[in-house]
């Protein structure tokens, strides 16, 4: 249902942002940022941390900051947040706002971390999350560029479920404290999104760059599991 929820508020939001473009105003993106970023806070602390006599106490620390360091070197050495932005610079307006939408939807912790959670739990809460936080930019892209950009549903959607099958197929592998690790990236990334829009880009930190760090607390788990067979 979540990822079902994420298609239908794209397609929503961007048919009554084309409807509604002369009433919607693009002026209110670093109050949402900061929303968002209290939301990411929250999430980081809940995946991150217990509180034990008072105290906040975590043993997912070290993974998630190991993973974040590698991930996002990585991902700077890849510079994954610049040619992702390049895609959008195509020849006509409709395909142009058709990749920028997808890009801006289909990239990011939740779209990854959200599935996962989804296949292995069956918990869509991140996914909703997710939805509630694409509507307003599905709003804002709809009354930029018009209903085009309701079919950046599809492959947002098409990589969701990808990403929930492959999930799915490596349940075996994939624990509980993988799973807190992977929503804390995920927040991580959200986090520092919320903190571009309030800084309105003059400091921007290249969140995207940090998606690698996913995969490499994914490579941890699995290497941890094999281990363990073999000392069996």
């Amino acid at each position: 249902m979540g990822i079902i929820a994420n298609a239908l508020t794209l397609m929503v939001g961007g048919l009554l942002g084309s409807l509604l473009k002369s009433k919607i105003t693009l002026q209110y993106g670093g109050v949402f940022g900061i929303t968002v970023m209290l939301i990411s806070a929250v999430g980081i602390i809940e995946n991150m941390f217990n509180i034990n006599a008072g105290a906040l106490e975590s043993s997912e620390l070290f993974v998630v900051v190991f993973a974040l360091i590698i991930g996002w070197s990585f991902g700077e050495w890849l510079r994954i947040d610049d040619r992702l932005s390049g895609l959008a610079k195509a020849k006509t307006v409709q395909l142009n706002a058709f990749i920028d939408a997808t890009v801006f939807f289909g990239i990011g912790g939740l779209q990854i971390c959200g599935p996962i959670l989804l296949a292995i739990t069956g918990d869509s809460s991140q996914l909703y999350l997710k939805s509630v936080i694409d509507f307003p930019f599905a709003l804002m892209f709809g009354a930029i560029y018009g209903r085009c950009v309701m079919l950046s549903a599809i492959p947002v959607a098409a990589v969701q479920l990808a990403i929930a099958g492959i999930a799915r197929a490596a349940g075996d592998f994939i624990g509980g404290a993988m799973l807190g690790q992977l929503c804390s990236v995920g927040y991580l990334i959200l986090f520092f999104g919320g903190f571009n829009l309030v800084c309105d880009t003059k400091h921007k930190i290249k969140n995207i760059n940090m998606i690698p760090a996913i995969l490499v607390i994914i490579l941890i788990e699995i290497v941890s599991v094999l281990l363990s067979k073999l000392a069996m």
